[in-house]
């Protein structure tokens, strides 16, 4: 009967020793499955200790991919640089429903010439995320490195060897990985791609082309266009187009004079605008403004400038949209509108307005109001 006692006393404390070395090791394994490795569009090989919750970023424009992702966007935002790059319509959304957005301080700075690496270590981040590799932030990135501070970068030479929309679901997969978001994530890059490949394909059979320009930020003075390296200008030859601006301005951008667009007179003509109202014409395009406001503002441009002399005017095939929407995770959007402009015919079945429906009741923490896109007829 001892004996047994024993053996059953041996067993308990084995049992008990047993739950206590597993509970140990998964004390000490816990990390490591926390861990996140990421590879960021610079081709950096990125290590956390954990999903990030307090990000600093250089690109307050953040806050949109964020929002397609994440329920609460704003509290993952420790710092930002020149929020006021956020749409003023937009901004007012968001802080409608999320007012702590207005506590977030303004640290660091778009281009790494001018931003502080004490700044950035004043709103005690977990992650810094950079909109766009640059040589310059090399310096920043070992001295935050040295700081147990990741950084990744959204944009940058890994990027630049995809299509537009392999870079958009790219960027949005990485910040869905760095905060623990993979899964809706991943659902909104499926999105991106799929709305492309409703576009991308049809015109694999289409045998025109048609001359575009692309108007940036359009003003009384004629004209800012993208250049050979914009994503902008690879949108409109995804969707069937020809820039003007791809042969004049290599680069990323540049202007173009009046002479060179009235020889190449397109055959579609699209603005991009912002909401604010500048000192001279402009167009005013974007969150809280309505369709006439928008409309309104494109035909002066239009109507006060060589630009009312195009084939494109006189063939009712003027447009205008939301620089900042175009420039976004959101840019599918805008994509659909290039299809369906440039080749009317064969995209009469794309629906900007109802993707753009289905991205705020599916994706978006907050539904973007507003005019993001418009025609100066009345027919879309």
């Amino acid at each position: 009967m001892k004996t047994l006692c024993a053996l059953e006393a041996c067993r308990r404390l084995f049992t008990k020793l047993g739950l206590a070395f597993a509970s140990f090791a998964l004390l000490l394994s816990g990390p490591a499955f926390a861990e996140i490795i990421l590879t960021d569009a610079a081709g950096r090989h990125v290590r956390l200790e954990a999903p990030a919750k307090r990000i600093v970023t250089n690109e307050s424009l953040l806050l949109l991919s964020l929002a397609l992702i994440d329920p609460d966007p704003v509290s993952r935002i420790a710092g930002w640089a020149n929020p006021q790059r956020i749409d003023p319509g937009m901004f007012a959304a968001f802080r409608a429903k999320f007012p702590a957005i207005d506590a977030i301080p303004t640290v660091g700075a778009l281009q790494p010439a001018q931003t502080s690496v004490e700044s950035i270590l004043s709103a005690r981040p977990d992650l810094l995320v950079i909109h766009q590799w640059q040589p310059g932030w090399q310096e920043i990135v070992d001295l935050l490195t040295s700081a147990a501070i990741p950084v990744i970068f959204l944009d940058g030479p890994v990027n630049d060897k995809r299509l537009p929309q392999d870079a958009t679901a790219f960027s949005i997969e990485l910040l869905g990985k760095a905060i623990g978001r993979d899964a809706p994530a991943a659902d909104y890059a499926k999105f991106v791609r799929d709305h492309y490949e409703a576009i991308t394909g049809p015109l694999q059979n289409a045998t025109t082309r048609p001359r575009v320009l692309v108007d940036g930020f359009a003003s009384s003075n004629c004209c800012s266009t993208p250049g050979r390296d914009n994503r902008m200008t690879q949108n409109i030859a995804l969707a069937g187009g020809i820039s003007i601006g791809a042969s004049a301005v290599p680069g990323y951008e540049g202007r173009l004079n009046p002479e060179y667009v009235l020889e190449a007179d397109p055959a579609v003509y699209i603005a991009t605008g912002v909401p604010q109202i500048s000192s001279q014409a402009s167009l005013v395009i974007g969150g809280g403004v309505s369709k006439d406001a928008a409309r309104s503002a494109l035909k002066t441009i239009v109507d006060t400038t060589i630009r009312r002399d195009l084939n494109a005017v006189a063939e009712k095939r003027v447009y205008g949209i939301s620089h900042q929407m175009s420039i976004s995770a959101l840019n599918v959007v805008i994509f659909e509108c290039f299809a369906k402009w440039i080749h009317p015919e064969l995209f009469a079945g794309i629906d900007p307005d109802k993707t753009l429906a289905e991205i705020n009741k599916r994706f978006l923490a907050v539904e973007l109001d507003g005019t993001f896109y418009i025609s100066l007829s009345e027919e879309p």
